[in-house]
């Protein structure tokens, strides 16, 4: 383990209080608990990392990294909808 318990649980806390969800998780059902990290560069790159956790287990990491998009919203809209994909096919049913 790279840290202990009560560090790994401060960490998900920061990470779940992100205030830019325009990626990850507007892809996901309201209420799905993620926790994630945004980074981009002006209309360069953007790019989201997470861990989903769906309320029936199965949680994921979910990682997408673009660049060469010309518009911030682009980008947005892929990590959404490749978010939702991928819940609506990870995710066990409740």
């Amino acid at each position: 383990r790279a840290a202990s318990p009560a560090a790994c649980a401060a960490m998900l806390a920061i990470l779940s209080r992100q205030e830019f969800n325009e990626g990850i998780p507007a892809g996901l059902p309201p209420g799905i608990p993620v926790a994630h990290k945004t980074g981009w560069i002006g209309q360069v790159v953007y790019h989201d990392a997470g861990l989903v956790s769906p309320p029936a287990g199965g949680g994921y990491v979910l990682v997408v990294l673009t660049g060469g998009l010309q518009e911030d919203s682009v980008a947005y809209g892929l990590v959404r909808d490749l978010s939702h994909l991928v819940y609506a096919a990870v995710a066990p049913a409740p």
